[in-house]
This record gives structure tokens, sequence and C-alpha cells, in this order.
């Protein structure tokens, strides 16, 4: 099942993104004459609980959709960076808040039919705060508390609608029922 790769023409590269295009041989010997492959970094995503059970949520502006949105903190692992020291710098950073428990829950591909890039879900429990945020520069993050009844209906309502972020939350959700984690 796997394809051939023939050919690889690098398209694009700026900051954290590339394009390639590649012609391919599938296993029957068609050839995919134009296949483009987008490579970002990989990625992680935590929904930061309290030990009061507060759920500790991000709302920011979104250029492409023009939007504001509701979402956990994350963001893209740095070269070498161990997946759960960013989760922690990415939560660190965006909401001030820091944690004694990280929790994997899950790791898997955001896009597989155009990015080569994997996300990493987590829950942090016991998230205190540490000290003022540390945006980018061309960050504007807002920090916000919901209990976590609140949290889960505003999952019900369809308040997320960042496809990443709803995938984490939900993943978390299903760990957070399955282990029988109560806030």
């Amino acid at each position: 099942m796997k394809w051939k790769t023939l050919d690889t023409q690098q398209i694009f590269k700026t900051g954290f993104v590339t394009i390639n295009k590649e012609r391919c041989e599938l296993p029957d010997g068609r050839i995919m004459p134009d296949y483009y492959i987008l490579q970002l970094p990989d990625w992680v995503n935590v929904v930061p609980v309290t030990a009061e059970g507060e759920v500790i949520l991000i709302k920011q502006y979104r250029h492409a959709t023009q939007q504001t949105h509701w979402e956990i903190p994350g963001g893209a692992i740095h070269k070498g960076e161990d997946p759960a020291k960013g989760a922690l710098r990415e939560m660190e950073e965006e909401t001030g808040y820091t944690c004694p428990k990280l929790i994997p829950v899950a790791e898997n591909y955001p896009n597989p039919a155009l990015q080569d890039n994997k996300i990493y879900c987590y829950i942090a429990l016991g998230c205190t705060y540490k000290g003022p945020q540390e945006l980018d520069p061309f960050e504007d993050i807002e920090v916000h508390k919901i209990s976590f009844a609140e949290f889960k209906q505003w999952v019900r309502e369809g308040r997320f609608n960042h496809n990443i972020v709803v995938a984490s939350i939900l993943l978390a959700l299903s760990y957070i029922e399955e282990n029988k984690i109560v806030f």
C-alpha cells in the first residue's frame, strides 16, 4: 500500500512551513505527478485543570477566519524539544500557569492527507498560577477559567470550533471519564 517517492521538489519555505511537491508511484504502477505535502512542526495541546476543578481556557483572534476563538493552550514544539516539555512551556507562556502533573492522552496527525506533523494532547492537573504570560510578539491571548461542568457544557454547545482543539478536548474528556478523574 505504500507509495514510492520518485522525486521531491521543495516549492516553498518560510518560517516553520515548507511545501514539497512529490511525484509518486502507487503500488499498482500508476504515477501521481503532483502530490503536495505541507511540512509543519509537531504540535501540543493541553487541557489545564486547577486543583479546584477549573479549566483554564484561552481566547484569541485567528486571522485566517477573522474571528476570535475559544481554545486550550497549545503551540508548536521546538526542534528537538520533548513534547511534554513543549506542552508545559506553551501552557506557561500562554496562561501563566504551571502544573505538577502532566498526563499524556494521545498523539495523532491533524491532517495526514496533506501534513506530515503530529499533535500531542495532554491533561495538566493541579495547575497553579506561576506568573504573567510570556507571549510571542504578535500574540494577544486572554486567559479565562471556568468550572469543569461549564467546560463540558461548552463542548456540548459547540463553543469550541478550532478542530484540533476540539479533537484534543474530546480525547481528554474520554481519558478523564475512563480513568474516573473527578473535579
